[in-house]
């Protein structure tokens, strides 16, 4: 049997994918490395990182316009056509999902389900619970437009 030598580097970056809190100092100084090399391939590893865990991360991507839930869930007016906790938006010349609603409609999915899930998580952190889990449904509501509409 031949095993393949692992590069210092490979090494380093094998480290931060084992150790995602390591910090840069400590894993210079354990394999002699400059700190910005180490910088950079921790860098290189927390991509790789990443891309490893996207899925579990993200969740299967959507490829395919589809119905997600039956459209009666959805209110009856758009969106866009209301706002929850305030009118700070609505009072914008330019409101910022019109300009999101300009993207390509994969990022339009991201950028909407990121809201959705920033609300979500932050709940009773910041606004009373019941106005977060609101706003996370404003974009859940803005995201099932998105996914219902035909290309």
């Amino acid at each position: 049997m031949s095993k393949t030598k692992t590069t210092k580097k490979q090494q380093v970056i094998n480290w931060f994918l084992k150790h995602p809190l390591a910090t840069p100092r400590v894993v210079s100084e354990k394999y002699g490395m400059a700190l910005p090399a180490v910088y950079t391939l921790r860098k290189q590893a927390m991509h790789e990182y990443q891309e490893r865990n996207a899925t579990e991360i993200l969740g299967p991507q959507i490829d395919e316009p589809q119905v997600v839930v039956e459209k009666g869930w959805v209110d009856a007016h758009r969106a866009k056509d209301r706002q929850v906790g305030g009118d700070h938006y609505k009072e914008m010349g330019v409101q910022p999902w019109d300009v999101v609603d300009t993207w390509p409609r994969d990022q339009r999915i991201g950028y909407y389900r990121g809201g959705a899930l920033k609300y979500l998580m932050r709940m009773g952190s910041k606004d009373e619970s019941p106005l977060e889990v609101s706003k996370g449904q404003h974009y859940i509501q803005k995201l099932l437009e998105v996914l219902n509409e035909s290309e």
